[in-house]
């Protein structure tokens, strides 16, 4: 009995690591030492992402930056129908949701 218990215990540690396997984690700052643009880096780093993880992205930029970059990962990257959790704040901003494996391509308009 007890080392059925033990097997079970050990179990469900394996599978309690393999979830945390699936996030993606994406950090915006300044670039002091260089002059990559960090969004461009940012999305980089979420095309390596595989469908399904969970987009974790924590924006260190002023809040009207924060604001625009979050919500153009969210309608590009984030899947519509599970939760979308987005803190958008004065000192650092942060967006969780499920990457959908691909960005959505971005509608063109016709000027008339």
């Amino acid at each position: 009995m007890k080392t059925y218990l033990k097997l079970s215990i050990l179990f469900l540690t394996f599978n309690l690591y393999a979830e945390f396997d699936t996030k993606c984690s994406i950090l915006l700052t300044k670039r002091l030492q260089s002059t990559e643009d960090a969004y461009k880096d940012a999305l980089n780093k979420i095309n390596q992402c595989s469908q399904y993880d969970i987009l974790s992205v924590t924006s260190f930029l002023e809040m009207p930056v924060s604001k625009i970059y979050i919500t153009d990962i969210v309608q590009t990257y984030c899947m519509f129908d599970h939760e979308i959790i987005t803190l958008i704040d004065s000192n650092t901003s942060n967006l969780s949701c499920v990457h959908r494996g691909i960005a959505r391509s971005e509608r063109k308009f016709l000027n008339q």
